[in-house]
């Protein structure tokens, strides 16, 4: 297996509450593609609990560090991943070249990240009763993510390596609208990671379905769709193994890139879209959690939301980080093992194949809970907060677009051999060589690219208009804001993770797996 690429959190209360101002049925607050709320919203409603309490984590402009450490931690994974099978390390007999074949786990943390930041803020508009975010808008701010930097490296890559085999218009258009995955033997040189981004690209144009079956669904209170929207992931997750079983059979009729087609990974996105139902549960519910109250309330009262309410098994991987990152180490060396499957490019029995993305599951949710669960984050979300790790996540969609560029000119230019290099070297290299030309794609195209965001959202801001056809309600124009009482109690996750109205507008990360968190000061 190979790597892809590829938003949202709490912020301090704003001192501005909701309003109390008598709308149309139904019109309650917009949700944005991102997952904030930019209009005013119902008094009592989850956004009121944002501004009841801040989380002790995060900023207080609402943008979580963590999340985009995280993009730079599974960005070099893949690096390394790559860089190690390259070189031969991957094939050899060292002790550590069974976890660096590993990593490309990354693909498993990229891709529920996705399904994470991305469906989240359709979760929250149907299990809390709002309005669904536009599609059209969300489809235009995916195509700004993710289209103008891959066009430039692709530009490069055809041109320099490519072009001997570039004899027709459909030789171009192929790379270059993303559909390298379902013809044989269209995998360009020097973009051969790029099948996960097609992959995704095409998770992209699903999602709205998913969530249209997951708003149709529905049920009459606010816990009936919650439980029916984290059984939607539930179902995705066990699809995506039955496809890896079904297509790594010996007798499967299905061509050999079916391994790379969206129902491989529907368990890794669907994995994504458990944990964003998970942050959206509904507080303050008349009916209890449907998983046995463990967490020390009354049983039946329905006031703890349903992180507190899990086992204390799968509690110890939600608020105990570093537990939990010691279990996902000890994880990735059971991966390592042949348990897993062969570390190459062979092709891997249906057995190995569900044993590795059972373990990479694992692997994903110890690394992702604890950052976007209630707990404070401890060691790993302050590792991942560091300045130069930010940096790297900052600009990791770049990384993942350029490196394999890296290493062709590594042994085209500099004379290394593939398949028997040093591994350390080349993987400096590498590093040296990619992170300039993604630094440079992030902000010369990548940052400038999300200014045309703007173009939409001017049309989103005009009062009474509806810029998605998709879009249940007109929506209105904001009325004047009053002060509301904030509801008594301690906030529930879904409470600490939604903004407060007043935050700035949501920026686009620089990291594959191409997610939004709002923007900060200095990027404005």
């Amino acid at each position: 297996m190979t790597t892809p690429i590829s938003d949202m959190v709490p912020t301090q209360p704003s001192g501005r509450t909701d309003s109390d101002t008598k709308q149309p049925p139904g019109c309650g607050d917009q949700m944005d593609v991102e997952g904030t709320v930019s209009r005013p919203v119902r008094p009592h409603s989850i956004s009121a609990q944002a501004s009841h309490s801040a989380p002790s984590t995060g900023r207080s402009d609402g943008w979580l560090p963590s999340l985009e450490g995280l993009r730079a931690l599974a960005v070099l994974g893949v690096v390394v991943h790559h860089v190690s099978f390259l070189s031969g390390l991957t094939n050899s007999f060292e002790p550590l070249a069974g976890p660096l074949a590993r990593l490309d786990v990354g693909v498993a943390i990229f891709f529920a990240l996705s399904g994470f930041l991305l469906y989240r803020p359709f979760a929250l508009a149907t299990i809390h009763g709002h309005a669904q975010p536009p599609i059209r808008r969300y489809l235009w701010h995916r195509a700004l993510r993710i289209m103008p930097g891959y066009w430039a490296m692709a530009a490069v890559a055809l041109v320099w390596l490519n072009i001997d085999y570039m004899k027709s218009v459909w030789d171009w258009a192929i790379p270059l609208l993303l559909a390298q995955i379902y013809q044989p033997l269209r995998l360009p040189v020097g973009m051969e990671q790029t099948w996960s981004l097609a992959t995704e690209a095409t998770f992209y144009l699903a999602l709205p379905a998913i969530a249209v079956l997951g708003h149709r669904i529905g049920g009459r209170t606010p816990l009936v769709r919650a439980r029916r929207q984290l059984a939607i992931g539930a179902l995705l997750v066990l699809a995506g193994l039955t496809w890896n079983a079904y297509a790594h059979g010996p007798d499967s009729p299905l061509p050999g890139l079916a391994v790379l087609w969206l129902p491989a990974f529907l368990d890794w996105f669907g994995l994504g879209i458990m944990l964003a139902v998970l942050a959206s549960w509904p507080s303050r519910t008349t009916s209890p959690p449907f998983l046995t109250d463990l967490a020390g309330g009354e049983p039946g009262r329905g006031n703890e939301d349903l992180w507190s309410a899990t086992p204390r098994g799968l509690r110890v991987v939600t608020f105990a980080p570093g537990t939990s990152w010691l279990i996902a180490g000890a994880l990735l060396w059971i991966a390592s093992t042949p348990i897993a499957g062969p570390r190459g490019v062979e092709g891997a029995t249906p057995v190995e194949s569900v044993t590795e993305h059972l373990l990479f599951l694992a692997i994903t949710w110890c690394v992702i809970a604890p950052l976007v669960g209630p707990g404070s984050g401890g060691v790993p979300r302050a590792l991942l907060g560091h300045r130069a790790v930010l940096f790297l996540g900052r600009i990791s969609y770049g990384i993942f677009l350029w490196h394999l560029l890296a290493l062709e000119a590594c042994f085209r230019l500099l004379g290394f051999t593939r398949m028997s290099s040093s591994f350390w070297v080349l993987l400096v290299l590498t590093m040296a060589l990619t992170i300039p030309v993604a630094t440079a794609s992030y902000y010369l195209i990548e940052r400038p690219s999300r200014r045309l965001r703007r173009i939409w959202q001017r049309r989103a801001d005009r009062p009474g208009l509806d810029v998605g056809a998709d879009s249940l309600v007109q929506t209105p124009a904001p009325g004047p804001r009053a002060t509301s009482p904030v509801p008594a109690g301690p906030p529930t996750l879904a409470a600490l993770l939604v903004p407060s109205t007043d935050t700035p507008e949501p920026q686009y990360q620089g990291g594959d797996r191409n997610e939004e968190q709002p923007r900060r000061e200095h990027d404005q």
